[in-house]
């Protein structure tokens, strides 16, 4: 007895249906984790680095693509905060992927070295964020660990083929974040020199 098309089709359909299905599921059993360093080099004081960075309402000034949706208190602790972010991706991944919204609480950090966040929604990890001053000129060294892992069972998937693309937008928006706050602290700088 021959077979038709049709009674193959039916049986590869659902074979793929299932695959995609178990793709889905599974996605979210791969998980896929980002462990990443950046370093940025800022000719600013490391208070006026540190006091800039732990100041989310001054953000828009000097990092457009990590744009704050909310800031608020972190009950119970003085110095810690709540922010939820919307993140412009590079426009490579951009046209694969919307904007991303992270929830980031800092709840530890130690004044001018140190600041620990606690990181989720589309992201889901830690960033460390550590200060130190450059010997040779005065100058600031920021250094961000990002360890992370995609929440979107689709996204992390996607993410064991996709990894050179979400490192390149990653760098993107760090090196974004680096020129903003270079031009952004050199502005207040020389604005201070003018008042004195």
């Amino acid at each position: 007895m021959a077979l038709g098309p049709s009674s193959v089709l039916v049986p590869a359909s659902l074979a793929m249906a299932g695959f995609a299905v178990g793709a889905i599921v599974g996605g979210g059993r791969l998980v896929r984790t980002y462990d990443w360093e950046t370093e940025w080099r800022i000719a600013a004081p490391r208070a006026e680095v540190f006091r800039i960075l732990t100041t989310p309402e001054e953000q828009y000034h000097w990092w457009p693509s990590m744009r704050v949706v909310r800031a608020a208190p972190l009950p119970g602790n003085p110095d810690g905060r709540i922010i939820t972010y919307a993140v412009r991706q590079a426009s490579s991944v951009a046209r694969l992927a919307p904007p991303f919204r992270i929830r980031t609480i800092t709840g530890e950090s130690e004044s001018e070295r140190r600041i620990r966040t606690v990181v989720s929604g589309d992201l889901v990890g830690v960033l460390e964020t550590l200060l130190a001053d450059w010997p040779d000129d005065g100058g600031t060294r920021v250094v961000f660990h990002w360890y992370v892992r995609v929440r979107n069972p689709i996204l992390n998937l996607f993410g064991f083929v996709a990894e050179p693309m979400f490192r390149a937008s990653h760098d993107h928006v760090m090196r974004e974040g680096e020129a903003g706050l270079q031009r952004y602290c050199a502005e207040r700088l020389a604005a201070v020199k003018r008042e004195r």
